[in-house]
């Protein structure tokens, strides 16, 4: 399992846990974005940024950190998490919170039969010590044990 391949699996099952997911005043569904946000008006994104919206945000990105190969036959990779919403007043601050609850809950009790990975504890997450004003950001880090490479021995040498 490669973090490319676990980002892509994580992208959709965040896909199917926030269908139902509505925030801000125009209950709008957060999208899902993996390494980062897209560039505003450009033609691959057919966004379009709007003095009232920016159109990308409510979000998830999921962006790869690190990963350890160990002596137990595993890998160990982190994969971080940023949420945002947009809007004035605290009622956003409180969207990005139960939006990164609504994650946290979901990864802790349920996994899908045939994921080759496993997510493992401490989880961490909080909100960003700087926020732009009318843009709420909160952050998660996690861990997860993938199979790793199984070294092979050669008989006869190179």
């Amino acid at each position: 399992m490669t973090p490319v391949l676990l980002m892509e699996r994580l992208k959709e099952y965040l896909q199917v846990i926030t269908e139902d997911v509505i925030l801000g005043e125009l209950q709008w569904r957060p999208n899902i974005y993996m390494i980062a946000l897209p560039l505003r008006d450009t033609p691959e994104n057919n966004l379009t940024q709007t003095e009232e919206r920016d159109e990308r945000w409510p979000f998830i990105t999921i962006a790869y950190s690190n990963s350890i190969d160990n002596e137990n036959g595993y890998r160990t990779i982190t994969i971080d998490f940023t949420f945002g919403c947009e809007g004035k007043g605290p009622e956003e601050c409180i969207d990005v919170l139960n939006l990164m609850e609504h994650v946290r809950i979901s990864l802790l009790k349920e996994t899908w039969e045939g994921w080759p990975f496993r997510l493992s504890r401490p989880l961490s997450m909080g909100l960003k010590e700087e926020q732009a004003d009318s843009y709420w950001e909160g952050y998660m880090s996690t861990t997860w044990d993938v199979p790793s490479i199984v070294q092979e021995v050669w008989k006869d040498g190179f």
